[in-house]
């Protein structure tokens, strides 16, 4: 039995002098004092694991800063084992995936841009302590090549701040809370979201489903959101999409909507008058976004709208207005620069700022906007982006705010306009503050209408990337919210996809058990492209109802290969999986190595409609899917 335990927490602070201190605890905890500041640590043995709680009260008369609370984790591996951890990726777009432990301590993001690191890492720029080749977001698991059990590590509360993982060597866990210096007041107290600690045989996909369902539960996430099917101006249109396009797709999406049963028809990117005015648009929708709702709902459809609340352009009518409601670099004292996209401003500066919702006034402008976006305007289906802007390094308004309580702020106050029964979909966000938020999550970088390179990690947009994605956080969907994998492209024109690509995206989107939703101009579709979305729709309504019960997992959440696949019990004792090769030349895959269980195997091409009865082995050819089902009998077959 792997021995995983606390062995020692350590508060990092500064001191009304200013002096950096640090206070310890080590095992078998209780409290400790220091300087006017006392932490108090309490162990409690729930869901098969550890739950750390910890409180910290400022004793002292004068305020104090504090800058982190550490947790050292020892894992019970040997250090010189060879040895893999899941390096979880910050938010949305971001990568994860299993990386060999002390492989390397540089990370190609060391040298980036700082938007770059600001959207990929809670922060900008990682202490050396904690290099970035090897720290997790969130939560992590070790696993030792000479051990049975895994070991998991990760905060299953969010609220209170951002958090990371750090693995440098197989004998240990450094989990962080990151308090950005916020302030304590003289009898103040502040708790540490809680950390979770579990040692267990099972798989790593099987233990990240269950730190998600602990996550879920501590933070009271909404997962009873029905199966979402929509359709998406984005990846066909993008920023040129127009009234007259929308209007066009809709009549197309009301006269189609035997053959595409779709629920939402949602509006992206490319209306707005300047990026953070939301309510008011540009010359190329003169019908107003009022009379847009008014004709999707009339249509038939729930109508969705894209914003991106945290950031606006030095253009707009809000950062003209209120430039105190943005977070300002703690040097320059101007607005902080969060985003690049000439496409978003007409302005000389083609940067977009963060907004500050630690703001009072911001807030308040938050949940105005999107009570009028919902019971003015009509949309129902809210997709915000760019979330992580709230989150961005710099000076607040309330300095008694960390950046990951900023960032709850924010949506807390977009629910609270929008009301409780908007659908809100959250991007580009950090995950774990959003949940108990959010309905729905991206779960992955934009699909992209090519393939992409498949060097691991490679981070480019491409669809090959967001599949990866898709696959690592699969466990997600149901536990945290619905999971969105991004949308699928049927189009076999104007698109550099072949049959095989769209039909291995379209696999693994519904294999995921997440959302639906298309982004075709409805005109390019045929009837291949109609019978592939009617199969995908009854194999994605299935898999979702059964991820209520069992959660969707990775065949091997920690693989580095190109043969990657994710599998769920189906409730009657078969199951389905799906079996993706995403690299560059056909393979054959041993059924036996996939542990799919004894049952019968039917693999389904979605490419050319086709069944196919597996035996010892199942052929992939390059950029490929299968769907597989799992029966028991052949009785179990037939009905």
């Amino acid at each position: 039995m792997t021995d995983a335990s606390l062995s020692r927490i350590e508060l990092r602070f500064v001191d009304a002098a200013g002096h950096r201190r640090v206070l310890s605890l080590a095992a078998p905890f209780g409290a400790s004092e220091s300087n006017g500041v006392a932490v108090s640590a309490r162990l409690e043995q729930a869901l098969g694991g550890t739950i750390v709680r910890t409180t910290i009260v400022n004793r002292g008369a004068d305020a104090v800063r504090l800058t982190c609370a550490i947790f050292e984790v020892a894992t019970g591996f040997a250090a010189a084992a060879p040895a893999r951890f899941f390096k979880h990726g910050y938010q949305s777009w971001s990568a994860s995936g299993g990386f060999d432990i002390d492989a390397s301590r540089v990370h190609r993001r060391d040298s980036a841009h700082f938007i770059t690191r600001v959207n990929h890492q809670s922060e900008a720029a990682r202490p050396a302590e904690f290099p970035e080749a090897q720290t997790s977001e969130l939560f992590t698991i070790v696993e030792s090549s000479e051990a049975a059990e895994r070991v998991l590590a990760g905060f299953v509360g969010a609220a209170t701040s951002l958090s990371t993982l750090t693995v440098s060597s197989p004998e240990k866990i450094i989990a962080r809370a990151i308090l950005d210096e916020v302030v304590l007041a003289a009898g103040a107290h502040r708790e540490i979201d809680p950390l979770f600690i579990v040692a267990a045989d099972g798989s790593a996909a099987r233990m990240a489903a269950r730190w998600a369902d602990a996550a879920g539960r501590w933070m009271n996430a909404r997962v009873g959101a029905p199966f979402q099917r929509g359709w998406c101006s984005w990846y066909h249109y993008f920023h040129a999409i127009t009234e007259e396009a929308l209007r066009a797709n809709l009549k197309s999406l009301e006269a189609m909507r035997t053959e595409f049963p779709i629920d939402v028809v949602q509006l992206d990117d490319g209306f707005q008058s300047a990026l953070g005015d939301w309510d008011t648009t540009n010359a190329k929708f003169p019908g107003g976004l009022r009379k847009i709702a008014g004709e999707i709902r009339a249509a038939g459809f729930k109508a969705g709208i894209w914003v991106a609340p945290f950031l606006a352009a030095r253009d707009s009518r809000l950062m003209s207005e209120h430039p105190d409601w943005f977070i300002m670099h703690e040097e320059s004292g101007g607005p902080v620069r969060a985003g690049h996209n000439p496409n978003w401003t007409t302005s000389d500066d083609k940067y977009s700022y963060a907004l500050d919702p630690s703001n009072r006034a911001f807030g308040a402008h938050l949940r105005h906007l999107f009570a009028k976006l919902t019971r003015d305007f009509g949309f129902s289906y809210l997709k915000l982006d760019f979330l992580y802007a709230a989150a961005a390094p710099g000076r607040r308004h309330d300095p008694g705010v960390t950046r990951g309580e900023s960032l709850r702020l924010g949506l807390e106050a977009i629910r609270a306009g929008a009301g409780d029964d908007a659908f809100i979909l959250g991007c580009g966000c950090p995950l774990g503050q959003a949940i108990g938020i959010v309905d729905g999550m991206r779960i992955g970088p934009d699909v992209s209408p090519f393939w992409g390179s498949t060097a691991s990690g490679a981070g480019d947009p491409s669809t090959v990337y967001a599949l990866d994605a898709i696959i690592a956080r699969s466990f997600m969907h149901r536990r945290l919210w619905l999971n969105d994998p991004d949308c699928l492209m049927l189009r076999a024109r104007e698109t550099r996809l072949t049959a095989d690509e769209r039909a291995a995206l379209a696999a693994t989107i519904v294999a995921s058990g997440g959302m639906l939703l298309i982004s075709d101009d409805m005109s390019l579709l045929d009837a291949e492209a109609t019978k592939l979305f009617r199969a995908v729709v009854q194999i994605a309504a299935e898999i979702d109802a059964n991820a209520v019960r069992e959660p969707v997992l990775a065949l091997d959440l920690m693989t580095a290969g190109d043969v990657r696949g994710v599998i769920i019990e189906n409730g009657a004792g078969g199951a389905i999986a799906m079996l993706l090769n995403r690299g560059d030349s056909a393979v054959r895959v041993q059924t036996s190595e996939l542990k799919l269980g004894a049952g019968e195997i039917v693999a389904i091409d979605l490419a050319y409609d086709e069944k196919i009865e597996i035996f010892d082995e199942i052929e992939l050819p390059a950029h490929s899917a299968r769907i597989l089902r799992v029966y028991l009998s052949p009785r179990e077959r037939s009905t």
